[in-house]
Protein backbone atom coordinates (compact mmCIF):
# COMPACT_ATOMS: atom_id res chain seq x y z
CA UNK A 1 0.00 0.00 0.00
CA UNK A 2 1.22 3.45 -1.22
CA UNK A 3 1.53 5.33 1.60
CA UNK A 4 1.30 9.49 1.44
CA UNK A 5 1.45 12.13 3.65
CA UNK A 6 -0.08 15.23 3.30
CA UNK A 7 1.07 18.74 4.50
CA UNK A 8 -2.34 21.28 4.97
CA UNK A 9 -2.24 24.43 6.96
CA UNK A 10 -5.53 22.73 8.67
CA UNK A 11 -8.30 20.50 8.15
CA UNK A 12 -11.05 24.01 7.94
CA UNK A 13 -13.66 24.46 5.03
CA UNK A 14 -13.40 23.22 2.10
CA UNK A 15 -9.69 21.61 2.43
CA UNK A 16 -11.20 19.51 5.65
CA UNK A 17 -14.29 18.13 3.23
CA UNK A 18 -11.75 17.49 0.34
CA UNK A 19 -8.71 15.97 2.23
CA UNK A 20 -11.44 13.89 4.64
CA UNK A 21 -13.39 12.54 2.13
CA UNK A 22 -10.10 11.52 -0.45
CA UNK A 23 -8.50 9.88 2.98
CA UNK A 24 -11.86 7.76 3.77
CA UNK A 25 -12.77 6.58 0.14
CA UNK A 26 -8.94 5.29 -0.26
CA UNK A 27 -9.29 3.28 2.64
CA UNK A 28 -12.21 1.56 1.66
CA UNK A 29 -10.12 0.86 -2.10
CA UNK A 30 -7.04 -0.08 0.01
CA UNK A 31 -4.58 0.96 -2.88
CA UNK A 32 -3.29 4.07 -0.92
CA UNK A 33 -3.18 4.85 2.93
CA UNK A 34 -3.25 8.69 3.57
CA UNK A 35 -1.63 10.55 6.73
CA UNK A 36 -2.52 14.17 7.30
CA UNK A 37 -0.18 16.53 8.78
CA UNK A 38 -1.46 19.62 9.91
CA UNK A 39 0.42 22.88 10.46
CA UNK A 40 -1.67 24.85 12.96
CA UNK A 41 -4.63 23.55 14.85
CA UNK A 42 -8.43 23.95 13.48
CA UNK A 43 -10.75 26.05 13.87
CA UNK A 44 -13.68 24.40 13.42
CA UNK A 45 -12.68 20.28 13.99
CA UNK A 46 -15.46 18.79 12.14
CA UNK A 47 -13.25 16.82 9.27
CA UNK A 48 -10.73 16.48 11.74
CA UNK A 49 -12.83 14.74 13.80
CA UNK A 50 -14.32 12.57 11.12
CA UNK A 51 -11.04 11.52 9.73
CA UNK A 52 -10.30 10.00 13.17
CA UNK A 53 -13.89 8.21 13.15
CA UNK A 54 -12.29 6.74 10.24
CA UNK A 55 -9.06 5.81 11.88
CA UNK A 56 -7.11 8.19 9.42
CA UNK A 57 -4.23 9.70 10.82
CA UNK A 58 -4.33 13.26 11.56
CA UNK A 59 -1.12 14.80 12.85
CA UNK A 60 -0.19 18.29 14.10
CA UNK A 61 3.36 19.24 13.68
CA UNK A 62 4.00 19.71 16.94
CA UNK A 63 3.43 16.49 18.34
CA UNK A 64 5.66 14.47 15.52
CA UNK A 65 9.12 14.19 14.33
CA UNK A 66 8.42 15.84 11.10
CA UNK A 67 11.57 14.51 9.67
CA UNK A 68 11.04 10.72 9.88
CA UNK A 69 7.11 11.39 8.91
CA UNK A 70 9.11 13.21 5.14
CA UNK A 71 12.06 9.91 4.95
CA UNK A 72 9.32 7.65 5.82
CA UNK A 73 6.92 8.77 3.48
CA UNK A 74 6.53 7.17 -0.39
CA UNK A 75 5.23 10.10 -1.20
CA UNK A 76 4.85 13.90 -0.10
CA UNK A 77 1.82 15.91 -1.48
CA UNK A 78 1.57 19.32 -0.46
CA UNK A 79 -1.58 20.78 -0.03
CA UNK A 80 -0.95 24.02 -1.26
CA UNK A 81 -2.85 27.61 -1.47
CA UNK A 82 0.02 30.00 -0.21
CA UNK A 83 -0.79 29.71 3.58
CA UNK A 84 2.63 31.59 5.47
CA UNK A 85 2.96 28.37 7.57
CA UNK A 86 2.84 25.89 4.62
CA UNK A 87 5.45 28.45 2.67
CA UNK A 88 7.48 28.10 5.92
CA UNK A 89 7.26 24.63 5.99
CA UNK A 90 8.57 24.01 2.60
CA UNK A 91 11.54 26.31 3.00
CA UNK A 92 12.60 24.44 6.02
CA UNK A 93 12.12 21.01 5.13
CA UNK A 94 11.42 20.05 1.53
CA UNK A 95 15.11 21.60 0.31
CA UNK A 96 16.73 19.09 2.39
CA UNK A 97 15.16 15.47 3.17
CA UNK A 98 14.70 13.38 0.11
CA UNK A 99 11.04 12.65 -1.94
CA UNK A 100 8.68 12.31 -4.48
CA UNK A 101 6.82 15.59 -4.17
CA UNK A 102 3.26 16.41 -5.29
CA UNK A 103 2.25 20.05 -4.92
CA UNK A 104 -1.47 20.14 -5.22
CA UNK A 105 -2.83 23.63 -5.86
CA UNK A 106 -6.48 24.50 -3.99
CA UNK A 107 -6.49 28.08 -5.71
CA UNK A 108 -6.56 28.93 -9.16
CA UNK A 109 -3.21 31.05 -9.27
CA UNK A 110 -4.23 33.23 -11.45
CA UNK A 111 -5.38 36.12 -9.52
CA UNK A 112 -3.52 36.82 -6.09
CA UNK A 113 -1.68 34.21 -4.81
CA UNK A 114 -0.25 33.53 -8.11
CA UNK A 115 1.72 30.24 -9.16
CA UNK A 116 4.68 31.19 -10.54
CA UNK A 117 6.25 28.42 -13.51
CA UNK A 118 9.01 27.41 -11.01
CA UNK A 119 7.01 26.04 -8.30
CA UNK A 120 5.06 23.88 -10.84
CA UNK A 121 8.41 22.55 -12.25
CA UNK A 122 10.09 21.88 -8.86
CA UNK A 123 7.48 19.70 -8.06
CA UNK A 124 7.43 15.78 -9.23
CA UNK A 125 4.55 16.11 -9.93
CA UNK A 126 1.99 19.31 -9.68
CA UNK A 127 -1.57 19.28 -9.90
CA UNK A 128 -4.13 22.01 -10.48
CA UNK A 129 -7.65 22.03 -9.46
CA UNK A 130 -9.49 24.12 -12.31
CA UNK A 131 -8.72 24.37 -15.97
CA UNK A 132 -9.17 27.76 -15.80
CA UNK A 133 -5.28 27.94 -14.17
CA UNK A 134 -3.97 27.70 -17.66
CA UNK A 135 -5.12 31.26 -18.31
CA UNK A 136 -2.89 32.59 -16.10
CA UNK A 137 -1.68 35.64 -17.82
CA UNK A 138 1.33 35.70 -16.29
CA UNK A 139 2.82 33.00 -18.09
CA UNK A 140 4.23 33.15 -21.41
CA UNK A 141 2.79 30.86 -24.44
CA UNK A 142 6.11 28.88 -24.18
CA UNK A 143 5.64 28.56 -20.35
CA UNK A 144 1.93 28.20 -20.86
CA UNK A 145 2.73 25.15 -23.29
CA UNK A 146 5.68 23.45 -21.14
CA UNK A 147 2.91 23.70 -17.96
CA UNK A 148 0.34 21.84 -20.09
CA UNK A 149 2.60 19.70 -20.54
CA UNK A 150 4.05 18.41 -17.07
CA UNK A 151 0.90 19.10 -15.47
CA UNK A 152 -2.43 17.49 -14.62
CA UNK A 153 -5.66 19.20 -13.49
CA UNK A 154 -7.68 16.82 -10.63
CA UNK A 155 -10.84 18.78 -9.71
CA UNK A 156 -10.40 18.86 -5.86
CA UNK A 157 -14.01 18.00 -5.00
CA UNK A 158 -15.16 16.23 -1.57
CA UNK A 159 -18.55 15.38 -3.08
CA UNK A 160 -20.39 12.33 -2.10
CA UNK A 161 -24.07 12.85 -2.77
CA UNK A 162 -25.61 10.10 -4.27
CA UNK A 163 -28.23 12.03 -5.84
CA UNK A 164 -30.66 15.21 -5.83
CA UNK A 165 -31.56 15.80 -1.79
CA UNK A 166 -35.68 15.89 -1.53
CA UNK A 167 -36.71 19.21 -0.83
CA UNK A 168 -38.27 20.88 2.55
CA UNK A 169 -41.53 22.25 2.43
CA UNK A 170 -41.57 25.85 2.24
CA UNK A 171 -43.69 28.99 1.55
CA UNK A 172 -40.76 31.01 0.31
CA UNK A 173 -38.83 31.38 -2.73
CA UNK A 174 -35.24 30.62 -0.82
CA UNK A 175 -31.97 31.91 -3.01
CA UNK A 176 -28.60 30.64 -0.71
CA UNK A 177 -25.37 31.59 -0.75
CA UNK A 178 -22.78 28.72 1.51
CA UNK A 179 -18.77 30.20 2.28
CA UNK A 180 -16.87 32.26 3.23
CA UNK A 181 -18.02 35.76 3.57
CA UNK A 182 -15.24 38.26 2.98
CA UNK A 183 -15.36 40.25 -0.23
CA UNK A 184 -12.29 38.75 -1.32
CA UNK A 185 -14.28 35.96 -2.01
CA UNK A 186 -17.90 37.41 -2.52
CA UNK A 187 -18.74 39.55 -5.56
CA UNK A 188 -17.82 43.30 -3.78
CA UNK A 189 -21.10 43.81 -5.17
CA UNK A 190 -23.48 41.18 -3.78
CA UNK A 191 -26.10 43.52 -2.26
CA UNK A 192 -26.59 45.00 -5.30
CA UNK A 193 -26.73 41.71 -6.93
CA UNK A 194 -29.38 40.70 -4.35
CA UNK A 195 -31.37 43.53 -4.94
CA UNK A 196 -31.20 43.00 -8.73
CA UNK A 197 -34.39 40.25 -7.34
CA UNK A 198 -35.63 41.71 -4.79
CA UNK A 199 -38.98 42.54 -6.19
CA UNK A 200 -39.66 38.87 -7.12
CA UNK A 201 -42.65 37.86 -4.79
CA UNK A 202 -41.57 36.00 -1.57
CA UNK A 203 -37.92 36.27 -2.59
CA UNK A 204 -35.49 35.30 0.73
CA UNK A 205 -31.67 35.01 0.60
CA UNK A 206 -30.49 32.95 3.09
CA UNK A 207 -26.41 33.35 3.84
CA UNK A 208 -24.68 30.57 4.82
CA UNK A 209 -21.04 31.17 6.35
CA UNK A 210 -18.68 31.96 9.37
CA UNK A 211 -19.88 35.15 10.21
CA UNK A 212 -16.38 36.40 11.52
CA UNK A 213 -15.26 36.97 7.63
CA UNK A 214 -18.95 38.23 7.36
CA UNK A 215 -18.88 41.94 9.09
CA UNK A 216 -18.91 44.32 6.48
CA UNK A 217 -21.47 42.48 4.35
CA UNK A 218 -23.94 42.01 6.99
CA UNK A 219 -23.42 46.18 7.58
CA UNK A 220 -23.90 46.55 3.78
CA UNK A 221 -27.15 44.20 4.30
CA UNK A 222 -28.69 46.22 7.09
CA UNK A 223 -28.35 49.33 4.97
CA UNK A 224 -29.94 47.52 1.97
CA UNK A 225 -33.83 48.62 2.56
CA UNK A 226 -34.70 46.65 -0.57
CA UNK A 227 -33.50 43.43 1.22
CA UNK A 228 -32.31 44.14 4.75
CA UNK A 229 -35.79 41.84 5.81
CA UNK A 230 -35.32 39.12 2.83
CA UNK A 231 -31.79 38.08 4.50
CA UNK A 232 -31.17 35.43 6.68
CA UNK A 233 -27.72 34.94 8.26
CA UNK A 234 -27.03 31.33 9.33
CA UNK A 235 -23.57 31.16 10.44
CA UNK A 236 -21.67 28.04 9.93
CA UNK A 237 -23.47 25.21 9.34
CA UNK A 238 -22.15 21.46 9.82
CA UNK A 239 -24.94 20.33 8.33
CA UNK A 240 -24.85 21.42 4.59
CA UNK A 241 -26.84 18.80 2.75
CA UNK A 242 -29.58 19.63 4.82
CA UNK A 243 -29.61 23.60 4.21
CA UNK A 244 -29.68 22.46 0.50
CA UNK A 245 -33.14 21.09 0.60
CA UNK A 246 -34.64 24.51 1.81
CA UNK A 247 -32.83 25.84 -1.56
CA UNK A 248 -34.58 26.80 -4.52
CA UNK A 249 -31.70 28.35 -6.26
CA UNK A 250 -28.14 28.26 -5.52
CA UNK A 251 -26.82 32.13 -5.62
CA UNK A 252 -23.29 32.09 -6.41
CA UNK A 253 -21.76 35.58 -7.59
CA UNK A 254 -18.38 36.01 -6.64
CA UNK A 255 -15.27 38.51 -6.66
CA UNK A 256 -13.91 38.67 -10.30
CA UNK A 257 -10.60 37.90 -8.64
CA UNK A 258 -11.15 35.45 -6.40
CA UNK A 259 -8.74 32.50 -5.74
CA UNK A 260 -10.84 29.52 -5.80
CA UNK A 261 -10.92 26.59 -8.06
CA UNK A 262 -13.10 23.55 -7.11
CA UNK A 263 -15.62 25.42 -5.45
CA UNK A 264 -16.97 22.25 -2.94
CA UNK A 265 -20.16 24.83 -2.20
CA UNK A 266 -21.23 24.91 -5.95
CA UNK A 267 -20.25 21.30 -6.44
CA UNK A 268 -22.15 20.62 -3.38
CA UNK A 269 -25.50 22.45 -4.35
CA UNK A 270 -25.33 21.15 -8.16
CA UNK A 271 -25.02 17.91 -6.76
CA UNK A 272 -28.14 18.15 -4.15
CA UNK A 273 -29.89 19.39 -7.41
CA UNK A 274 -30.08 23.16 -6.64
CA UNK A 275 -29.80 25.07 -9.94
CA UNK A 276 -26.71 27.29 -9.56
CA UNK A 277 -26.66 31.41 -10.91
CA UNK A 278 -23.30 32.26 -11.76
CA UNK A 279 -20.80 34.95 -13.04
CA UNK A 280 -19.31 34.22 -16.75
CA UNK A 281 -15.85 34.14 -14.88
CA UNK A 282 -12.95 32.17 -13.60
CA UNK A 283 -13.56 28.42 -12.64
CA UNK A 284 -17.44 29.02 -12.60
CA UNK A 285 -18.01 28.99 -16.38
CA UNK A 286 -15.79 25.56 -16.35
CA UNK A 287 -18.54 24.36 -14.06
CA UNK A 288 -21.67 25.47 -15.22
CA UNK A 289 -23.39 24.57 -18.63
CA UNK A 290 -25.08 27.36 -18.98
CA UNK A 291 -29.18 26.14 -19.72
CA UNK A 292 -27.79 22.71 -19.15
CA UNK A 293 -27.11 22.47 -15.79
CA UNK A 294 -27.56 26.28 -14.43
CA UNK A 295 -27.43 29.76 -15.75
CA UNK A 296 -24.53 31.80 -16.41
CA UNK A 297 -24.75 35.56 -16.41
CA UNK A 298 -22.53 38.56 -16.98
CA UNK A 299 -24.15 41.11 -14.62
CA UNK A 300 -26.08 42.18 -11.88
CA UNK A 301 -29.36 43.43 -14.39
CA UNK A 302 -28.74 39.52 -16.06
CA UNK A 303 -28.66 37.92 -12.49
CA UNK A 304 -31.90 39.25 -11.25
CA UNK A 305 -33.56 37.82 -14.84
CA UNK A 306 -31.95 34.83 -14.20
CA UNK A 307 -33.90 34.70 -10.28
CA UNK A 308 -36.97 36.04 -11.69
CA UNK A 309 -36.55 33.29 -14.58
CA UNK A 310 -36.17 30.68 -12.03
CA UNK A 311 -38.98 31.72 -9.45
CA UNK A 312 -41.39 31.48 -12.81
CA UNK A 313 -40.46 28.30 -14.44
CA UNK A 314 -40.18 26.03 -11.32
CA UNK A 315 -39.87 22.82 -14.22
CA UNK A 316 -37.35 24.51 -15.46
CA UNK A 317 -35.61 24.33 -12.00
CA UNK A 318 -36.18 20.98 -11.39
CA UNK A 319 -34.85 20.37 -15.15
CA UNK A 320 -31.75 22.05 -14.57
CA UNK A 321 -31.50 20.92 -10.72
CA UNK A 322 -31.29 17.24 -12.16
CA UNK A 323 -29.45 17.60 -15.54
CA UNK A 324 -26.75 19.33 -12.13
CA UNK A 325 -26.87 16.37 -9.81
CA UNK A 326 -26.29 13.88 -12.45
CA UNK A 327 -23.61 15.51 -14.32
CA UNK A 328 -21.30 16.71 -10.80
CA UNK A 329 -22.25 12.90 -9.46
CA UNK A 330 -20.98 11.75 -12.78
CA UNK A 331 -17.96 13.96 -13.24
CA UNK A 332 -16.94 15.04 -9.67
CA UNK A 333 -17.07 12.34 -7.40
CA UNK A 334 -14.47 11.67 -4.40
CA UNK A 335 -14.44 8.27 -6.05
CA UNK A 336 -13.50 9.91 -9.24
CA UNK A 337 -10.86 12.28 -7.92
CA UNK A 338 -9.35 9.32 -5.60
CA UNK A 339 -8.89 7.33 -8.81
CA UNK A 340 -7.18 9.92 -10.21
CA UNK A 341 -5.00 10.67 -7.82
CA UNK A 342 -4.06 7.11 -7.17
CA UNK A 343 -2.95 6.84 -11.18
CA UNK A 344 -0.46 10.07 -10.27
CA UNK A 345 0.60 8.46 -7.23
CA UNK A 346 1.05 4.70 -8.97
CA UNK A 347 2.98 6.58 -11.83
CA UNK A 348 4.81 8.42 -9.44
CA UNK A 349 5.96 5.42 -7.53
CA UNK A 350 8.56 4.63 -10.45
CA UNK A 351 10.66 7.31 -9.73
CA UNK A 352 13.56 7.52 -6.76
CA UNK A 353 13.27 10.23 -4.50
CA UNK A 354 15.17 13.42 -5.12
CA UNK A 355 15.72 16.53 -3.06
CA UNK A 356 13.83 19.91 -4.09
CA UNK A 357 15.56 23.33 -4.77
CA UNK A 358 12.37 24.52 -2.81
CA UNK A 359 14.23 27.55 -1.42
CA UNK A 360 15.45 28.70 -5.31
CA UNK A 361 11.56 29.38 -5.57
CA UNK A 362 9.80 30.41 -2.74
CA UNK A 363 12.63 31.99 -0.57
CA UNK A 364 14.19 31.15 2.75
CA UNK A 365 12.56 34.26 4.89
CA UNK A 366 8.78 35.16 5.00
CA UNK A 367 9.21 38.38 2.58
CA UNK A 368 10.48 36.18 0.38
CA UNK A 369 8.00 33.59 1.27
CA UNK A 370 5.51 36.62 0.51
CA UNK A 371 6.58 37.34 -2.52
CA UNK A 372 7.15 34.52 -4.71
CA UNK A 373 3.24 34.58 -4.70
CA UNK A 374 3.07 38.28 -6.09
CA UNK A 375 4.78 40.16 -9.10
CA UNK A 376 3.49 43.70 -8.30
CA UNK A 377 4.67 46.74 -6.43
CA UNK A 378 5.65 46.17 -2.49
CA UNK A 379 4.28 50.15 -2.03
CA UNK A 380 0.68 49.46 -3.64
CA UNK A 381 -0.58 46.26 -2.50
CA UNK A 382 -4.46 45.75 -2.95
CA UNK A 383 -7.35 43.42 -3.13
CA UNK A 384 -6.85 39.48 -2.01
CA UNK A 385 -2.88 40.95 -1.45
CA UNK A 386 -3.73 43.06 0.98
CA UNK A 387 -6.50 40.73 3.18
CA UNK A 388 -6.80 39.85 6.57
CA UNK A 389 -6.15 36.45 5.10
CA UNK A 390 -5.67 34.11 2.44
CA UNK A 391 -2.16 34.33 2.07
CA UNK A 392 -1.83 37.99 1.86
CA UNK A 393 0.58 40.33 3.32
CA UNK A 394 -0.96 40.98 6.58
CA UNK A 395 -1.37 37.23 6.84
CA UNK A 396 2.15 36.52 6.48
CA UNK A 397 3.32 39.22 8.76
CA UNK A 398 0.65 38.16 12.07
CA UNK A 399 2.64 34.86 11.38
CA UNK A 400 6.15 36.45 10.91
CA UNK A 401 5.79 39.66 12.92
CA UNK A 402 9.55 39.34 13.85
CA UNK A 403 10.14 39.72 9.70
CA UNK A 404 11.21 43.53 9.45
CA UNK A 405 10.74 43.91 5.55
CA UNK A 406 6.98 41.88 5.47
CA UNK A 407 6.59 45.05 8.39
CA UNK A 408 7.53 47.56 6.50
CA UNK A 409 5.66 46.50 3.49
CA UNK A 410 2.37 46.39 5.41
CA UNK A 411 3.04 49.91 7.16
CA UNK A 412 3.99 51.40 3.93
CA UNK A 413 0.71 50.37 2.51
CA UNK A 414 -1.63 50.85 5.48
CA UNK A 415 -0.43 54.24 5.38
CA UNK A 416 -1.19 55.15 2.27
CA UNK A 417 -4.64 53.70 2.39
CA UNK A 418 -5.48 56.34 5.29
CA UNK A 419 -4.26 58.98 3.52
CA UNK A 420 -6.62 57.98 0.15
CA UNK A 421 -9.45 58.04 3.15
Amino acid sequence: MIQVVHVAAHLGGGIGRILSSVAICSKENKQVRHTILTLEETQISQFQDLCREHDIQVIGQANCNVEELIEEADIVQVDWWHHPLTSEFMSKYLEKIKCRLVIWSHISGCNYPYISPQLVKVADQFLFSTPFSYENSGWSREQREEIKTISDVIISSGVDFKGAVVKKEHNTFNVGYIGFLSYNKIHPEFVKFCEAAAHIPNINFEIIGDMSYGGQLQVDVNNSSLIKDRVVFEGYVLNVEEKLRELDVFGYPLNPEHYGTAENALLEAMAAGVVPVVLNQCIEKYTVQHMKTGLIVNNIKEYGEAIHWLSKYPEERIRLGNNASAFIIREYSVQKTVERLNAHYIKLMQKHKTFHDIRGVVGTTPYEWFKSGYSGDDERITGNAFAETKGSVKHYVKYFPQDKKLREVVEKNESRIKTIL
